[in-house]
């Protein structure tokens, strides 16, 4: 399954990548401009539509949650995924899981990715709320259970984020593989989708902070007798 094979090649470009950043302790073990070819291909940005083989290879796992409007303006690449920010940003600490479905045979993954869905939510300090304005969508759209030479146990997620006051949606389509097999695949795959809402809310923080800047006591300008 193309799914496996491009999991197995996202390990090992993580491997390569964190193999790379020691290399001024070994640089006779690590070819830097390999390493630097390596790094701008997993940093590239190309359209969804022209860019991942799941579009001849993986059919099916398409249009079953996103639609066409939203593949063509997705970008990214195989190793970490294709997304498309309208403007999303969090408000609060509180999260709704709006949507949850699976489309894979047996929906064998359902109830052990929402599992993982929650605890990666809590580890994050974050509530579950059925009427939070911050809302999460997710589809699993493929799982691959097997390790082979060329495979390895993983999941691909289609999934957004949105603001449901503001109406901005933030989607993403990636996917999860580890060579200790589905679960903790599922697991990191769920981390990866609250890291991305994590990240949002960081950045929305430092917007905040950069338009009201705290003021300082010692800028006080009254001079006291």
């Amino acid at each position: 399954m193309q799914l496996a094979r491009r999991l197995a090649a996202y390990t090992i470009t993580i491997g390569m990548i964190f193999t790379s950043v020691i290399v001024a302790e070994t640089p006779d073990k690590v070819d830097q401009r390999e390493a630097l070819a390596l790094i701008s291909r997993v940093g590239a940005k190309k359209p969804f539509l022209k860019d991942s083989p799941d579009i001849y290879l993986e059919s099916n796992s398409l249009n079953k949650f996103f639609t066409t409007p939203i593949y063509r303006k997705l970008e990214g690449n195989g190793y970490f995924g294709y997304r498309y920010d309208e403007g999303f940003s969090p408000e609060g600490n509180d999260v709704q899981i709006a949507v949850f479905k699976d489309i894979t045979d047996g929906k064998r993954c359902s109830s052990a990715y929402r599992m993982a869905l929650e605890n990666a939510l809590s580890a994050a300090g974050l509530t579950i709320n059925p009427k939070a304005s911050c809302e999460i969508g997710i589809c699993i759209v493929g799982i691959e259970e097997r390790e082979t030479e060329r495979t390895l146990p993983g999941i691909m997620i289609e999934a957004f984020l949105r603001n449901s006051i503001l109406k901005k949606t933030f989607f993403i389509r990636y996917g999860a593989g580890s060579p200790r097999g589905l679960t903790p695949a599922i697991r990191l795959s769920a981390e990866m989708l609250i890291a991305e809402l994590q990240g949002k809310r960081i950045l929305q923080n430092k917007q905040t902070h950069a338009q009201y800047p705290l003021i300082s006591p010692k800028r006080n300008n009254l001079n006291h007798k």
